[in-house]
């Protein structure tokens, strides 16, 4: 087997993720992206590229790592459990040798970053204001039937929605080994909002998804730039993006 996780991943598993606020800008709101701490992150990811990965992980895509990891064709990827729970339910006899683990430990810290977050809002001119509002009432405070649902991949947001979350996982019927699901019982505390330390917001969510990191490791990994000139290129594109959003007092 490869091993082939994708390159912006591997960082963040070792605490090196320039994807979070904390990389790209501080707490209080300074771009800090162009450091020694992501250029080394950059370096890292050269390396990792050029030693351990094929050229397919430039064009990952939502579902490459589960298809990768499914077809028994990746070692290590990092990734929510889509990956197992997609193996559970078409019955597929590899997703019970695909094990679960936190977030690898670095230099910095034990991370992991919620990349999928659901976020509601009720237009002002939507048609059914008040039956909206209804809606995301009964939906967090019922939300251990939404958790149960989404088998286990959607956490609560308010933790009291959801008393037995440790257990449930510990007692998960579909995962094998028994018990496999259990290591996620205390991810809520190592796993981080993208723009952390701070918040997200609209410039970090430009930055994130227009791809402006994702090519800042790919050129440097592939040797099309610099890891200097591919750190100082994006840390200009989040200056720029950073600045729009500031002149809309948006940030």
């Amino acid at each position: 087997m490869t091993f082939e996780p994708d390159v912006l991943a591997v960082a963040r598993s070792f605490g090196l993720d320039p994807a979070l606020l904390q990389a790209v800008a501080n707490a209080e709101g300074n771009i800090v992206l162009n450091s020694k701490q992501t250029l080394d992150a950059v370096k890292f990811v050269k390396a990792l590229y050029t030693e351990t990965m094929s050229p397919e992980v430039l064009s990952w895509d939502a579902s490459s790592n589960n298809r990768a990891m499914l077809a028994g064709k990746a070692s290590v990827v990092l990734n929510a459990i889509s990956i197992t729970r997609e193996g559970e339910n078409k019955g597929m006899p590899i997703s019970d040798q695909v094990g679960l683990a936190k977030a690898a430990k670095g230099p910095a810290r034990r991370m992991g970053l919620e990349h999928v977050m659901s976020n509601f809002v009720i237009w002002k001119f939507a048609e059914n204001i008040e039956g909206a509002k209804k809606f995301l009432v009964d939906l967090i405070g019922n939300f251990h039937k939404a958790y149960e649902a989404s088998e286990y991949y959607n956490f609560p947001t308010f933790p009291k929605q959801v008393p037995d979350l440790k257990e449930t996982l510990a007692n998960d019927k579909k995962g094998k080994p028994p018990g496999k699901y259990a290591v996620l019982a205390d991810a809520q505390q190592w796993a981080t909002n993208v723009g952390f330390p701070g918040y997200a917001n609209a410039a970090i969510d430009e930055i994130y998804s227009t791809w402006v990191l994702n090519t800042m490791f790919a050129q440097a990994a592939t040797g099309a730039m610099s890891p200097e000139d591919a750190v100082k290129e994006a840390d200009a594109k989040s200056r720029k993006i950073w600045q729009k959003w500031k002149e809309r007092k948006l940030l």
